[in-house]
């Protein structure tokens, strides 16, 4: 579910630029929904082992740039978690365009890191033609275009994990991005750790904001996926970007601690 506010544009020319966003949203998912069979990032999956799969300049640009990630996070952001297979590599050849597999077994799930990559983008649109906007994909991903319309930063609130009804923090964003990752709203896990290869049921959530909804998405779930004595090092590659833990309890309060 995407939200989009444009508080000073008129109608038709608001809704031409959430038509346009639309547009990025629909195409990116059939490109990379790994759940399409005809998507690239199916053909992938179903040959890359036995193959080197071919693909385009912006596909091979987001594969770049997940491999960046997950060195730059020491592995704990990683496309191919799921694969749950040991020793797992993703071979790129930048003179072919190409993409490997190193082992059997392998599959690489883009969605996540994807959302934040055309959420940026969708802010690069909408911000050409809007001095003020806040953009929502799905909740868990927010980014803000300049001010909110009486002059402050945009409000924006971060539901508590037990209470849909009730707000666990409020983040100020001007020209900024809010990525949270952890359980989903119905308390389940759905992150599996990329060492150890086992979906995670800890508590908690990782808030993280910073001038870009990709690498905010990235650091989410980075963050939460590490342990508590790797997040200070990894967030300190990071210049820009700030991180918190929000510690839901079930009597309806909330915790925030910094990382």
């Amino acid at each position: 579910e995407i939200e989009i506010l444009l508080p000073f544009l008129e109608e038709a020319s608001a809704r031409d630029l959430v038509d346009s966003v639309w547009n990025l949203v629909q195409e990116a998912d059939r490109r990379y929904n790994r759940f399409l069979p005809g998507s690239a990032l199916s053909e992938v999956n179903r040959k890359a082992a036995s193959q080197a799969i071919e693909v385009d300049e912006e596909f091979f640009f987001i594969l770049q740039l997940c491999e960046t990630f997950r060195k730059a996070t020491g592995g704990f952001f990683d496309v191919s978690a799921g694969s749950r297979v040991p020793d797992r590599e993703v071979l790129l050849d930048p003179a072919d365009h190409t993409v490997r597999f190193s082992r059997p077994g392998m599959r690489l799930d883009l969605g996540g890191f994807v959302k934040g990559f055309v959420l940026e983008k969708a802010v690069r649109t909408v911000a050409d033609a809007a001095e003020s906007a806040l953009l929502s994909f799905g909740g868990s991903s927010v980014a803000a275009v300049g001010k909110h319309p009486l002059g402050a930063p945009w409000p924006v609130s971060v539901a508590h994990s037990y209470y849909a009804d009730r707000t666990a923090h409020t983040f100020p964003l001007e020209d900024e991005a809010l990525s949270v990752s952890g359980k989903d709203p119905h308390g389940r896990g759905h992150i599996i750790a990329p060492i150890t290869r086992n979906m995670l049921e800890k508590e908690g959530l990782v808030a993280v904001t910073g001038p870009s909804a990709m690498v905010t998405e990235v650091l989410s779930t980075a963050l939460w996926v590490a342990p508590a004595e790797r997040r200070g090092e990894m967030l300190a590659a990071f210049a820009g970007y700030r991180a918190w833990e929000i510690l839901c309890r079930t009597d309806g309060q909330a915790m925030i601690l910094e990382i």
